[in-house]
């Protein structure tokens, strides 16, 4: 049964004790002014092995059959560019573009860390590289940025670049860790600051603003590593104090989170690779969220598509690029 209906039907069967008063805010409830609806994909990991092609193929006629306005894609479309050298990364990013041209609406994108080029290999990728560290993506997905904005039917939305890096301590090259930053908290500033008051805004990014995955899986004092939070989301969140935030939409933990606070819905979001092509990850099957927009906030739903990852051979993957599988699936 599809969450929405086990709702409905639960509603239904408490109708004979309420209230004339509950009523009343359950009709105000049905009247709720929809605006629209999008879908958030995040997580995609496409790659040549591991029918990877084919599962994204499925999502996208599973978003298309669905006639959302459009699509944001929440990062990480390639298996990985960190450790990748140029014909890896080549191989990864044209065949996203590939797939990405079956889509029946407009992509927009945000930027993950695995579309990030050569930064931990400078054996295999100098710094001199003309699309080494972010300029891959510019070049081929971001338009030649890596973070913007745009508006729909009255929606201010944020695309944000949550993506940093730093020396890797002893080791050559470099690691990721997430960050905002001050040029590009100035530039949220000013995009927010020319808004109408009252304005409506959903931000996207990547890596999540917070989320509760360490904390599960390592005890509820474990402190959670700078790669899976933006680092200086507390400024973040104060740029947006301002504005009427409807939601945060995040991806790269893989899992399903839901965080509300002051009116916001801060969305995690499992991934349409599951555990990267390698089945569910830790109970979250493939997937994406259906987005639907009201004047007073958004919901979710998390739509499967009907993936069989048993069906495909599973490819060798590095534990310096994905610890988390070795440790959480073997």
């Amino acid at each position: 049964m599809r969450r929405s209906a086990f709702l409905h039907g639960a509603g239904a069967a408490g109708i004979a004790g309420m209230t004339a008063g509950a009523c009343s805010r359950q009709q105000a409830a049905v009247e709720r002014k929809k605006l629209f609806t999008f879908a958030f994909f995040t997580d995609v990991h496409v790659q040549p092995e591991q029918g990877a092609k084919e599962g994204f193929l499925a999502a996208i006629d599973k978003m298309n059959s669905l006639q959302p306005d459009f699509a944001i894609g929440g990062g990480d479309y390639v298996m990985d560019c960190l450790f990748a050298d140029e014909a890896r990364a080549t191989v990864q990013y044209d065949l996203y573009a590939e797939c990405v041209e079956n889509f029946s609406m407009p992509v927009h994108h945000v930027i993950g860390n695995h579309e990030v080029f050569g930064i931990y290999v400078p054996e295999k990728v100098p710094e001199n590289h003309p699309e080494w560290g972010k300029e891959m993506f510019r070049k081929r997905i971001g338009e030649g940025r890596t973070y913007r904005s745009f508006d729909h039917k009255g929606v201010h939305f944020v695309l944000l670049d949550s993506v940093a890096w730093t020396r890797n301590g002893d080791k050559p090259g470099y690691r990721y860790f997430g960050q905002i930053g001050a040029e590009q908290l100035a530039w949220l500033a000013d995009d927010l600051g020319k808004l109408a008051p009252g304005t409506p805004v959903i931000a996207a990014s990547h890596i999540p603003l917070f989320s509760f995955y360490t904390q599960i899986f390592n005890g509820f004092t474990a402190q959670t590593p700078d790669s899976e939070v933006i680092t200086d989301g507390k400024a973040l969140m104060e740029a947006f104090s301002g504005v009427k935030l409807l939601g945060h939409l995040e991806g790269h933990m893989h899992i399903n989170e839901l965080f509300a606070y002051r009116g916001t819905q801060y969305l995690d979001t499992g991934a349409v690779s599951a555990g990267w092509w390698g089945g569910p990850f830790h109970g979250h099957p493939e997937g994406f969220n259906m987005v639907t927009v009201w004047e007073d906030g958004v919901t979710a739903e998390y739509v499967t598509y009907g993936w069989d990852a048993s069906k495909h051979k599973p490819r060798e993957k590095s534990s310096a690029v994905f610890p988390k599988i070795r440790s959480m699936m073997g």
